[in-house]
């Protein structure tokens, strides 16, 4: 896996690993809807350094990935933390097919704070995050 400009996984289907197909619901491949867990800058810029991190530790677990992203102390605002673990862990499942078992409670947690007081439009997107998450 590189980190290339070339992948697209969001206009070119046939670079989504299989499973990912069928796990992630239409809406959530929306690279330009805000709600969608790829569609603001958060979730892109997420999913770029998941690749990057990726492909210079091939063999790692996610968990180590979850690690060297920071805690939220690192970040603006909850939202940002959130969003860039929600990206990172979708990421995996986006190119692996799977998410690693260790990392899902930590992506529900982020699910649970973003759902607090959001609009219903993206309760509904986090809800099809958390089935895909569960499912992968």
């Amino acid at each position: 896996m590189t980190g290339s400009d070339d992948h697209d996984p969001w206009n070119d289907p046939e670079q989504r690993h299989p499973r990912a197909r069928e796990l992630l619901a239409d809406e959530l491949w929306d690279c330009v809807d805000e709600d969608a867990p790829f569609g603001s800058d958060e979730g892109a810029d997420a999913y770029a350094e998941y690749r990057a991190w990726r492909g210079q530790n091939p063999d790692a677990p996610l968990i180590d990935c979850i690690s060297w992203i920071g805690d939220e102390s690192d970040y603006a605002d909850h939202f940002t933390h959130d969003a860039t673990i929600i990206a990172i862990v979708l990421g995996q499942l986006v190119d692996e097919g799977r998410i690693d078992v260790d990392v899902k409670p930590i992506a529900q947690k982020a699910i649970r704070r973003q759902q607090a007081g959001a609009e219903p439009s993206r309760v509904a997107i986090l809800n099809l995050v958390e089935a895909a998450i569960e499912a992968g």
